[in-house]
């Protein structure tokens, strides 16, 4: 090949906007949010494993991977890049060093906040050949309709809401966390805005039998959210099944799984949204 032909190929490659070694084909994801975010994206092709902890309809036909998966299994599908987080790093140190010394690209990107959402989803488009503006577009849309949707419904009326994290303990999501934040993009209030994080930057704070009951009394809390996933198995059946129930007779309850309640993804953004509306005021 005359080496102007190279020169040309080789400049075109460098101008391309996305380069491939940034464009992912075959990617493992450790973590749920990844999965669902690259699903929302519309990449699900390039996904060839994913997480044991990812819901069970989600791309039922794929291999998965608990956190402390060998790098054996995850090589043996020849995946390009491998995105996790910290906690599964952390259950797996020497996963990364295996998977980069075979050659593939390991990103750990952690859990983003509400206000962080939109950085996140930039970083992720990138890396799996997204238009990152597209990306961050697509949230704005759900959270404007969203928004708009639960104005119309509530004609100024915002319900106060209780979410139950964890039952052995009675933990409630922080005020920053994305849960509070989802409640009030629908349209209502956080009945346990005094809670303070079970440390710093904590999703989840202690709040105890006797602060809900003082609050139900005093008719602080509309609705009474369950909170159903990994860290709170509880349902309907074994919320009524308290010995405290009755003091909830007068206040909405209603389970909510935790994906669309409390993990960061477009899809569980807009599910959750749209679940919570229909919650607060009704069909």
């Amino acid at each position: 090949m005359a080496p102007r032909v190279i020169l040309y190929i080789l400049i075109i490659f460098m101008l391309s906007p996305f380069r491939a070694d940034a464009e992912a084909r075959r990617i493992v994801s450790l973590y749920p949010g990844h999965t669902d975010n690259i699903v929302a994206l519309g990449e699900e092709k390039r996904l060839v494993a994913i997480s044991k902890n990812d819901d069970g309809e989600t791309l039922p036909q794929l291999k998965r991977f608990s956190a402390r998966s060998s790098a054996e299994e995850i090589l043996a599908l020849k995946p390009d890049l491998v995105l996790t987080r910290g906690l599964a790093e952390r259950q797996n140190p020497q996963l990364r060093s295996v998977l980069e010394r075979a050659g593939v690209r390991v990103v750990s990107i952690e859990p983003p906040q509400w206000d962080d959402f939109a950085s996140y989803l930039r970083e992720l488009a990138e890396l799996i050949g997204c238009d990152p503006e597209a990306a961050e577009a697509k949230l704005k849309k759900i959270r404007k309709s969203i928004a708009t949707e639960a104005s119309k419904r509530s004609k100024g009326k915002k319900p106060a809401v209780f979410v139950e994290a964890t039952a052995k303990e009675l933990h409630t999501c922080s005020p920053g966390s994305w849960g509070a934040k989802l409640i009030e993009l629908a349209g209502g209030r956080n009945a346990a805005a005094d809670a303070k994080p079970i440390r710093s930057g904590s999703a989840i704070a202690p709040y105890g039998l006797e602060r809900i009951l003082k609050a139900a009394a005093a008719g602080e809390i509309d609705v009474y959210i369950v909170q159903r996933g990994a860290m709170n198995a509880a349902d309907m059946d074994a919320l009524a099944a308290r010995p405290w129930y009755t003091a909830l007779k007068d206040i909405k309850t209603a389970v909510v799984p935790e994906n669309e309640l409390s993990r960061p993804s477009l899809l569980g953004l807009e599910a959750g949204g749209r679940r919570l509306i229909k919650i607060f005021y009704g069909e």
